[in-house]
């Protein structure tokens, strides 16, 4: 009976946090392989429905990358017992290394291979930003949009030997 709750456990981290095998966020890439680990004040398993609820501080750590919330939402087919959604909301936070994703809600479609963040949306990486109200990355190619009053701020990188 517990079984696809266990496979949420190990399997949902590494949907989530990994997909981008060019490590462009953070340590994400080298991250993959490392022990997960969940917390929460509450956890509740539907078997019948198919989803677990994570309530309060929320935390799954893998290596150098943390996603928190207050809440989490897990989906999966009870059938198959394969993952088809993750939903966060509240304070969601996502870090691996210095780089950080900021938003009042994020998503992720395993089916699409997309991970959305919804209201007041900060990325923040190697110092330069991006703010909107809405961001979709897609963890296969790692193309993303972004829309809603974006505003974005680039640092030039500095150049060997010349001063900076």
């Amino acid at each position: 009976m517990i079984k696809p709750f266990l496979i949420i456990l190990i399997c949902l981290p590494s949907y989530l946090l990994s997909d981008n095998s060019d490590g462009g966020f953070g340590s994400i890439a080298n991250d993959r392989n490392e022990p997960i680990s969940f917390s929460s004040d509450t956890l509740s398993f539907n078997q019948e429905t198919g989803t677990s609820e994570m309530k309060g501080s929320v935390s799954i750590v893998q290596g150098g990358t943390v996603l928190s919330s207050d809440y989490a939402e897990i989906s999966f087919n009870v059938d198959t017992n394969e993952l088809a959604r993750f939903y966060a909301s509240g304070n969601v936070v996502l870090t691996s290394g210095n780089d950080i994703a900021r938003g009042n809600e994020a998503i992720y479609n395993f089916i699409k291979g997309e991970l959305t963040f919804l209201g007041e949306v900060h990325f923040s990486q190697s110092g330069s930003t991006v703010k909107a109200e809405k961001a979709v990355i897609n963890t296969e190619t790692g193309s993303a949009s972004m829309t809603g009053n974006v505003q974005t701020t680039l640092l030039p990188t500095k150049q060997e030997g010349s001063g900076e």
